[in-house]
């Protein structure tokens, strides 16, 4: 009788301590819950911010490309499509690391076979800072190459004389 009377209390003083730490694990799953949906709204928001910096970045380039274009210039043909494809170039290079220049002879292929030859033999006779843009083959990079590409051509349009009316 003793004996079934400890056991009891033995279940019961269990029962109780397993009842307190389930609400605390409870407790500390609302907790994590919570944190999660905070950082899942934190992430969402980042990126949207991202994919509109990309799309004012993109409008940018294509503005001045389309100044340089206008301006006749010839190596302008060489650059546009990876200005014209800024948006697609950036979104693969954020999927990781190396996909730039994939993606970006991608793009150069379905304007014409030979397009992404002769990109890289332009990129290959530019200065050695502009080389290594282009051969980080990040995020960080294609923005610093297609900026200083455009500030070439800009600057080349930018030194003629101005046509007399």
């Amino acid at each position: 009788m003793i004996f079934m009377l400890i056991v009891m209390v033995m279940f019961v003083v269990l029962s109780i301590y397993f009842f307190i730490k389930a609400e605390g694990l409870q407790k500390k799953l609302l907790k994590i819950k919570k944190e999660s949906k905070t950082t899942e709204q934190e992430n969402k928001s980042l990126v949207d911010s991202m994919a509109l910096i990309i799309s004012c970045n993109e409008g940018f380039a294509k503005h001045r490309i389309k100044r340089a274009k206008d301006k006749n210039l010839p190596e302008i043909s060489i650059i546009a499509p990876l200005i014209n494809n800024y948006g697609v170039i950036l979104k693969e290079a954020l999927q990781g690391k190396g996909r730039v220049k994939a993606i970006t002879k991608k793009c150069y292929d379905s304007c014409t076979p030979a397009a992404f030859v002769a990109f890289t033999a332009y990129i290959s006779k530019q200065d050695a800072h502009v080389k290594r843009m282009w051969s980080s083959s990040n995020v960080s990079g294609y923005i610093s190459l297609v900026e200083a590409l455009l500030i070439k051509q800009e600057s080349k349009f930018s030194n003629e004389k101005p046509e007399k009316k």
